[in-house]
């Protein structure tokens, strides 16, 4: 018969995969869930959560990281992300990355026009949050009305790619063409997720449009 003593050390220091997952998605009234996903982001051994939350005219990513420590296991504070209320199609919430544990936020929104944003979070272990690492963005026409353009940022190096996408009337095989690649540094102090701008405005559009 296993030692009670024995079973709970067995279970505190057991791979996350084989633990219970952490609490459920926190529901206000009327709130659904559009995309979720378990995984340990902050590399610590416990699962952890993130989720978009959406009820009519909100819609919110929020990040809960578990911590474990000599003493006890807990929960940091909820980060939180406002985002389109009305996006064209469900977000995907996807993890990258080899060595850490990279948030991939894709989503898509707009109308004719439409911006596809893909956000990169990593975990700060300094400040005990995740930050943005990246940020992509590219706006199109979905009925091919006029030209684009493109545009990806390493918050880490402050490398920043802009590039046009020339509409291909020719069609072929694709829709645009890739022209007037610009390489420029844009530094960023440490931005935490609530701080994350969208990709309207890594592109330059007004108003966040």
């Amino acid at each position: 018969m296993t030692h009670p003593a024995l079973l709970a050390l067995a279970l505190l220091t057991a791979p996350a995969t084989a633990q219970e997952g952490p609490q459920q998605p926190a529901l206000e009234d009327g709130e659904t869930i559009e995309s979720e996903l378990h995984a340990d982001l902050n590399s610590d051994g416990m699962p952890d959560l993130a989720y978009i939350a959406v009820r009519e005219d909100f819609r919110e990513l929020r990040v809960v990281t578990s911590y474990v420590d000599e003493f006890e296991t807990g929960e940091n504070p909820v980060q939180r992300l406002a985002l389109d209320t009305y996006p064209l199609a469900d977000a995907t919430l996807t993890i990258a990355g080899k060595k850490t544990n990279v948030l991939v936020l894709e989503e898509l929104t707009g109308g004719t026009t439409a911006i596809l944003s893909t956000h990169r979070f990593r975990w700060e272990e300094g400040l005990g949050v995740m930050r943005l690492i990246g940020l992509d963005a590219t706006l199109y026409s979905r009925t091919f009305a006029h030209d684009g353009k493109e545009a990806s940022w390493n918050l880490v190096t402050g490398d920043l790619i802009t590039r046009t996408l020339k509409l291909n009337k020719g069609r072929e095989n694709r829709a645009y063409d890739k022209v007037g690649e610009t390489r420029s540094k844009r530094p960023s102090p440490v931005l935490v997720i609530e701080e994350s701008p969208d990709g309207a405005s890594l592109l330059g559009l007004p108003d966040g449009q």
